[in-house]
């Protein structure tokens, strides 16, 4: 299959958040463009700079010192935060940092309040993001991060907790009620009891807290141990359903088409669940050039594909955070263990108004009143000290135009198939930049 100028900006988009003409292969050939796309990807983990995390020194501080400590906390989760963001926008990075991003969702997991399960958890995600799904699933279950969020600490023999053993198999693996009954999520919290971390927040399984007996786990008897149940769940087809599933509704459109996702899914389970394979194969497919326009943007993906287009630097965290939070994701924080429900919940009416003010806000230095009233997020409780927050950034439209020469500058931004707006919106000046990305169609990717 060989690939048009239009194939070319819709895989990028979806891989990359968004590129230049000036940074795509050169190629036409689809299996080489999406190999050039993955394999030069460079997998650089966040590095923030954290006190050195010492148990014994915490348990000696005053209440007063704690209370200032978790604000110094909040604000280092608010730099993790920024750094991702502004890695995310780096040329080489984009597909990893987007399959991390994915997997943030998938593996939902709030770790807003503690800097070091924040950093850990990501910089485990992005190790794992193109690697195996059985190693990644694994990691995740054994970080400070899931265990302190799904509560496996109070999972213990003859006390079990349930929490992390139905979210396993409801969100993270199976799907709901596939394949499992509440007998089976009884069981498999036995199998994980022990699950712990020790005081420097490294994995620790507790053999004295953990339950064991003999155990019923998907009709077969054994004395199961929480690595064992993660054997069973990934030898269940099922389980490679709901990853391709997920993969495909992030990466090609909201409506899972069942004959497709099964494509994808045969791949993952028969590679073992690679997931760089799977990917390949997904991006290689021609039905995922027929997908143009059939998602709408989230968030970090609007935000993103905006600085990766116009080279915006983001020097500010705070302000950073203001946008996740008036746009409705805020990183690091999902709404809850599923995750953010994506699709047409990004454009409720308040916050597709403020979608569609944001180019111009972006490009002309604006300023706009961000008051988060009930009807926009009931849960926030923050107070915003001032009633105007400002974009300060200048944007050099030369190096705009110098990135995209001889390309059509509605075919660079827009993904959606409009004559009419195409033929309305023509020459590469500062205004019809600004009009276009002011329209509906680029809230489509």
């Amino acid at each position: 299959m060989q690939l048009t100028n239009s194939d070319k900006n819709h895989l990028y988009a979806r891989t990359s958040f968004f590129s230049h003409k000036v940074n795509q292969s050169q190629k036409e050939n689809v299996k080489a463009v999406v190999d050039s796309i993955i394999d030069n990807q460079v997998e650089k983990p966040l590095a923030i700079d954290l006190p050195e995390w010492s148990p014994v020194a915490m348990k000696k501080i005053s209440k007063a010192k704690k209370k200032e400590l978790k604000r110094e906390w909040k604000t280092k989760v608010t730099e993790i935060n920024h750094s991702w963001l502004k890695q995310m926008l780096e040329e080489n990075k984009g597909f990893v940092e987007k399959m991390t991003l994915f997997w943030h969702g998938h593996f939902a997991c709030d770790t807003s309040k503690n800097p070091y399960t924040t950093l850990e958890l990501n910089n485990l995600l992005r190790k794992h993001a193109l690697g195996n799904f059985k190693d990644l699933l694994l990691a995740v279950s054994q970080s400070a991060g899931m265990i302190n969020y799904l509560h496996l600490k109070q999972n213990k023999k003859n006390k079990p907790n349930e929490d992390f053993a139905r979210e396993l198999c409801e969100l993270f693996t199976l799907g709901r009620d596939v394949d499992y009954t509440e007998f089976d999520v009884k069981e498999i919290a036995r199998a994980f009891t022990g699950w712990s971390t020790n005081a420097m927040g490294e994995f620790y399984f507790n053999e004295n807290k953990h339950d064991s007996g003999e155990k019923l786990i998907f009709g077969i008897k054994g004395n199961f141990r929480g690595e064992d149940v993660l054997n069973l769940i990934t030898q269940n087809k099922n389980t490679a359903k709901f990853i391709a599933a997920k993969i495909y509704c992030f990466f090609v459109e909201d409506n899972s088409n069942v004959d497709k996702v099964d494509e994808v899914a045969e791949v993952l389970y028969q590679t073992d669940y690679d997931i760089k394979a799977t990917m390949k194969f997904l991006f290689n497919k021609e039905w995922f050039y027929q997908s143009k326009g059939k998602l709408i943007k989230s968030p970090i993906d609007l935000l993103v594909g905006m600085g990766k287009a116009f080279d915006l630097k983001l020097p500010r965290p705070n302000l950073v955070i203001k946008y996740q939070k008036y746009l409705g994701q805020v990183l690091f924080k999902p709404p809850n263990v599923a995750g953010w429900p994506g699709g047409r919940s990004w454009i409720d009416a308040s916050r597709l108004a403020f979608r569609l003010r944001l180019g111009s806000l972006i490009l002309n230095q604006g300023s706009f009143r961000l008051e988060l009233g009930a009807d926009l997020d009931e849960k926030s409780n923050d107070r915003i000290k001032s009633k105007y927050t400002r974009f300060y950034e200048v944007v050099d439209f030369d190096i705009f135009y110098q990135k995209n020469k001889e390309v059509e500058l509605f075919d660079v931004l827009i993904r959606v198939n409009n004559p009419t707006l195409k033929e309305q919106f023509k020459g590469l000046t500062k205004e019809t930049i600004v009009k276009l990305i002011s329209t509906p169609d680029f809230q489509l990717t």
